[in-house]
């Protein structure tokens, strides 16, 4: 385990453009807001058998909310996990239910599903996808009443369906924990600052704070550093315990730690955390911890919030 560093300031190096997020957003918008005009055209001209009077409202629908989500009027929150979700299911549904084959078109809800795995921004995507599985299979099951045989039509696809979610939730999984420190169990540094660029575009209000364990070289020192490692593990344990699943703590170094979180009274949060000394194998350890906090406001850059938080923390560790 490298020696933590205490006396020179942490370096903010990103290491993607702070407005990829952005450019992401703005291209899947595109994307589908290109697809929602076609379709709608499509449907218009009878080119395609799906009926305007399904297709225009739900075109409509769409178009509109992903303006509003390009002007930013809706967040990246709401349109990516709630609305868009909801469009699709209503687009899934008209494809089944209005198709001479059916059958044919049962790999939308796959497509969908794959879709959903994507752009949702739930730090737990492997738990949501089995909830968007069954409104998949929902859609077909309301598309499968129009069929001659719709038991056998809904047994192959609920089969199907299942291995699907079972396998992309494995993959979300491993893909997951590729992202987590292995010591800590927080986020590393390279997943954290994507973490922190993903809020940063959403624009909805949150805090940084950078956490900085005071003269933990003298643990390393006295007790080893296996003793070191056991008391960073007991750490990441502690850091996660006064916060929520939805809030990211991230490993940005050796025993610095920066935490992203919308919650109130977030610098008391995190101190109570090391209120009690820590009961490792090797002892007992008293640790303190500085803190600084920076809330993030509208035209503030990540590197300027995180260099903000590191010299307030700088500042109360000199405070003493």
């Amino acid at each position: 385990m490298s020696e933590p560093t205490l006396t020179e300031p942490l370096s903010f190096d990103l290491p993607t453009r702070a407005d990829a997020p952005h450019r992401d957003r703005r291209s899947r918008l595109v994307v589908r807001s290109l697809f929602l005009a076609i379709l709608a055209v499509l449907s218009a001209a009878r080119v395609v058998p799906l009926p305007a009077q399904a297709v225009l409202p739900l075109a409509a629908i769409g178009l509109v909310l992903n303006g509003a989500m390009a002007l930013g009027k809706v967040g990246g929150r709401a349109g990516f996990r709630v609305w868009t979700p909801m469009l699709d299911l209503g687009l899934l549904y008209v494809l089944v239910a209005y198709t001479p084959a059916p059958q044919s078109w049962g790999a939308l809800a796959y497509v969908w599903l794959a879709g959903q795995a994507v752009v949702t921004t739930s730090s737990r995507p492997e738990r949501t996808l089995p909830l968007y599985g069954l409104a998949a299979w929902l859609a077909l099951a309301l598309a499968s009443l129009q069929m001659a045989h719709p038991v056998a039509y809904m047994a192959g696809h609920t089969i199907a369906l299942a291995l699907f979610v079972g396998v992309a939730r494995s993959f979300l999984r491993e893909r997951r924990q590729s992202s987590l420190d292995p010591l800590t169990g927080t986020l590393t540094r390279r997943a954290g600052l994507l973490e922190l660029e993903r809020r940063l575009a959403r624009g909805l209000p949150f805090e940084v704070a950078v956490v900085d364990v005071r003269d933990f070289k003298r643990v390393n020192d006295a007790h080893g550093h296996a003793a070191g490692d056991h008391a960073l593990r007991i750490i990441g344990r502690r850091l996660h315990h006064v916060l929520r699943s939805e809030d990211a703590v991230i490993r940005y170094g050796g025993d610095e730690f920066v935490v992203v979180s919308d919650l109130d009274g977030l610098e008391a949060r995190l101190r109570s955390a090391f209120a009690d000394p820590l009961r490792t194998r090797y002892g007992i350890l008293q640790i303190g911890v500085d803190v600084g906090v920076v809330a993030w406001r509208r035209g503030l850059a990540l590197s300027d919030i995180l260099a903000e938080a590191d010299r307030r923390m700088y500042a109360r560790k000199r405070a003493g």
